[in-house]
């Protein structure tokens, strides 16, 4: 455990941690305020908005993780297709994103009127705000190639320098503008300008950084190919992914109104984000784990297996177990005695399936790590299909305490799946053997 504390990834996971904890802190402080300046109906349109540029990465087919992996194995090779994979990932990224852009513009006034339970009043606003949305996806998408590039190099100084302006000023800029009277569709115009904004620093870094890297047209598209065959299946979870996630979010906005989704998301967005500690594990993990898998020393994964496990489960304890006994206080004081009241039941409810959901970050990553991305995929396939009807029954009935149950159930099977699989693919790792300069499967 001391040795994994003090290791590379290690280190790179504090860098994430950290890149994510300082916006969450701004977040918990602005959040009310955001919230108060809206009014809750608003504030319900605002999270729904956001939540479907969650979702529209799903126009990404995988290309994000993909691009991480391939860089990170091309690095650790040292051989000369870094440069032609990064620009492949970012014209990719770009012609995805544009169609994305096109599609949630022209649905606006659907989402708006027909999908979401959005009052009369708001329904034009609604729309506005579904447009901007849809302006913002093709820099969404474009994030995450060059964030994936970085990653992969293993620069997670530079990348957490510059996730952390990105994401404070997402709860900055609304927050600001209330208090200055300034409505939701102008506050999404900031949000669309700030991502261009990035981008284009982004890209200069990219430029600057990458080991042997150079702005050319990638000289044979087929080295592409790698680059889809592993996020063909990343892709199925990005579309699975997050409607397992907000499936919740969205069913309540259709059954019990905007109220009920502005009265769960702060609380249950509060609660998510504790899963910074394990995602920035895994970030940190995947490349490293995507470059020693071709190697020799691939039968080290399994200790270094255990010792993620272990890590999570005692990083979580603490926030979980907090959680469980203080949550009407630490809501009273955050959001104020009526959201505690309506919502305490659901957060000790989400807290114990949190823990499962941290754990299962560490099976995930080493299953995508060693080219497996599918086994994912196909668990989500399945729990799809049981949790889509499981929600709207639980939330018809019990409202957000229904909604906070459905999701935890789901992530407790999901965790069980998970460690099942990746001690399969684990097991077959360790039975490889390095033979000129390849892996081949046999007895060590």
């Amino acid at each position: 455990m001391r040795q994994l504390l003090r290791s590379r990834t290690a280190r790179n996971s504090y860098l994430n941690l950290g890149g994510l904890a300082l916006p969450l802190v701004i977040g918990v402080m602005l959040v009310p305020v955001t919230m108060r300046g809206l009014g809750i109906a608003r504030f319900g349109l605002l999270s729904i908005a956001l939540t479907v540029l969650e979702y529209s990465t799903l126009f990404a087919l995988g290309l994000g993780p993909a691009t991480t992996r391939h860089v990170a194995e091309s690095i650790a090779k040292n051989d000369d297709s870094t440069s032609d994979l990064v620009v492949m990932s970012i014209v990719g990224h770009i012609v995805l994103g544009a169609i994305g852009c096109i599609i949630i513009v022209l649905l606006a006034p659907v989402l708006a009127n027909v999908v979401f339970d959005v009052p009369q009043s708001l329904r034009a606003e609604a729309a506005a705000v579904f447009r901007l949305v849809g302006l913002m996806v093709p820099t969404t998408l474009l994030l995450l190639s060059l964030f994936g590039a970085l990653e992969g190099a293993g620069r997670f100084g530079l990348v957490n320098l510059l996730r952390v302006p990105i994401s404070a000023l997402s709860f900055v800029i609304p927050a600001v503008a209330v208090t200055r009277g300034v409505g939701l569709p102008a506050i999404l115009s900031f949000l669309v300008v700030l991502r261009l904004i990035v981008c284009l620093i982004l890209a200069l870094i990219v430029g600057a950084t990458l080991p042997g890297y150079r702005w050319r047209w990638p000289r044979d598209w087929r080295r592409i190919r790698p680059l889809v065959t592993f996020g063909a299946w990343l892709s199925v979870s990005n579309v699975v992914s997050p409607t397992l996630v907000y499936a919740d979010r969205f069913i309540l906005g259709a059954v019990r109104g905007l109220s009920a989704v502005g009265l769960y998301s702060a609380p249950f967005d509060a609660v998510m984000r504790l899963l910074m500690i394990p995602g920035s594990l895994a970030r940190a993990m995947f490349p490293s784990v995507s470059a020693l898998q071709g190697t020799a020393q691939r039968t080290t994964l399994q200790p270094l297996f255990r010792r993620a496990v272990s890590m999570v489960f005692l990083l979580m304890a603490g926030p979980v177990v907090l959680l469980m006994l203080f949550a009407p206080q630490l809501l009273e004081v955050w959001l104020g005695a009526e959201v505690a009241v309506a919502t305490t039941t659901a957060i000790r409810i989400l807290a114990l399936g949190l823990m499962f959901n941290a754990i299962a970050f560490v099976p995930s990553t080493f299953l995508a790590a060693l080219g497996r991305p599918d086994i994912s995929a196909k668990f989500h396939l399945l729990e799809l299909a049981i949790h889509l009807p499981l929600t709207w029954w639980l939330v018809s009935r019990y409202g957000i305490v229904g909604a906070a149950t459905a999701w935890s159930a789901r992530v407790m099977v999901d965790s069980a799946l998970l460690f099942w699989a990746s001690r399969q693919a684990l097991l077959t790792a360790s039975q490889a053997r390095f033979e000129d300069g390849g892996v081949v499967v046999g007895a060590t």
